[in-house]
C-alpha cells in the first residue's frame, strides 16, 4: 500500500490506538460485567487493576456493536417507550443502561401485552449460526437481560416489566433473530449472591479464586487474561486445538467448492 491510501491507513491505526473502552462506573458493577459470570474478572475490575488494551480488530468489532445499538432500535420504534434506560441499585452497587423498553399494546396482542426490556447483540456469522442452531440465546445474554429486568423494576419502584427480548443481528448479513426471555427469580438470586461475594473480596482487597473453567468464552476478550491462570491456560488450549464447528465448516466449504468445480467442468 502506497501513496494517500497508506497515509489514511496510518491515521486509522492511530485513531484506533487512542480509543479506550471504559471500565464499569467507579464503585459499581456493570450488567455486562456481571453477566460474564467470572468473579475473578469482576474483582479485578472493581479493584482497578491494570489491564491490557484491546487490539485493533476487537476495537472495530466494538465500534460496530455501538453503531448497531444506535441503529437497530429504529426498527421497532413504533412500540418503543424509551431507549438507553438507566438504573442504579445502591444495595448491590450495580449500575447500567438497558438498550430499550418496549410496550406491546393490547390491540396488538392481548395475551402478551405489556412492557419488555430489549437487549441488542450483534454477532459474527459463525456465532449467529451457532445461536440459531442451538435454538436459544447465549447464557450470558439471558443473564444480562435478567439484570435489566430486575434493576429497572427495582429502580423505578415496581415498574411492571413483563419479560425480556434478546435481539440478535448478524454483522455480516444483517439478518436478525429474536428470543423471548422469561424472568427467573432463582437465576437472579444466584447472580446477586455472586455480587455479595465479590464485594466481600474487594472490600478486603483480595482476589477470589477463578470460578470459571479453562476454555470459558469470557477469556477470549478478557483484558486480564495475561495475568490470570485460567486466561493463560485458555489461550494455550485454543492455540493448540481447533473447535469441531470450525473443522466442520471448513469441510463443508471444501465440499461445496468441489461440487462447484465439477459443475463448471
Amino acid at each position: 500500500m502506497e501513496g494517500p491510501a497508506a497515509i489514511v491507513s496510518r491515521v486509522v491505526e492511530e485513531m484506533l490506538s487512542e480509543l479506550r473502552w471504559s471500565r464499569a462506573p467507579t464503585g459499581f458493577i456493570s450488567p455486562s460485567s456481571l453477566a460474564k459470570g467470572c468473579m475473578h474478572y469482576l474483582a479485578r475490575e472493581l479493584l482497578g487493576m491494570p489491564r491490557e488494551d484491546f487490539d485493533t480488530r476487537v476495537k472495530k468489532i466494538l465500534e460496530v456493536g455501538t453503531a448497531g445499538h444506535a441503529r437497530i432500535p429504529r426498527y421497532f420504534s413504533k412500540i418503543t417507550m424509551a431507549r438507553e434506560v438507566p438504573f442504579v441499585d445502591y444495595e448491590y452497587r450495580i449500575k447500567g443502561k438497558c438498550d430499550a423498553i418496549i410496550y406491546i399494546p393490547p390491540m396488538m396482542d392481548l395475551v402478551n401485552s405489556g412492557f419488555y426490556v430489549v437487549e441488542i447483540k450483534t454477532t459474527s456469522s459463525s456465532e449467529f449460526e451457532q445461536i440459531i442452531e442451538a435454538g436459544e440465546p447465549k447464557e450470558e445474554h439471558v443473564s444480562q437481560c435478567h439484570i435489566y429486568i430486575w434493576g429497572i423494576t427495582r429502580y423505578y419502584q415496581n415498574f411492571p416489566i413483563k419479560g425480556g427480548i434478546i435481539y440478535y443481528e448478524n454483522r455480516d448479513s444483517l439478518v436478525h433473530y429474536l428470543f423471548n426471555v422469561e424472568y427467573d427469580e432463582e437465576r437472579m438470586k444466584k447472580l446477586l449472591d455472586q455480587v455479595k461475594e465479590v464485594w466481600r473480596y474487594v472490600e478486603e482487597k483480595r482476589l477470589p479464586e477463578p470460578n470459571v473453567p479453562v476454555g470459558h468464552w469470557a477469556c477470549d476478550y478478557c483484558p486480564y487474561r495475561f495475568s490470570c491462570d485460567v486466561g493463560l491456560k485458555t489461550m494455550e488450549l485454543k492455540k493448540n486445538t481447533t473447535p469441531d464447528w470450525v473443522i466442520a465448516k471448513a469441510i463443508a466449504k471444501r465440499i461445496v467448492l468441489k461440487k462447484r468445480s465439477q459443475l463448471n467442468t
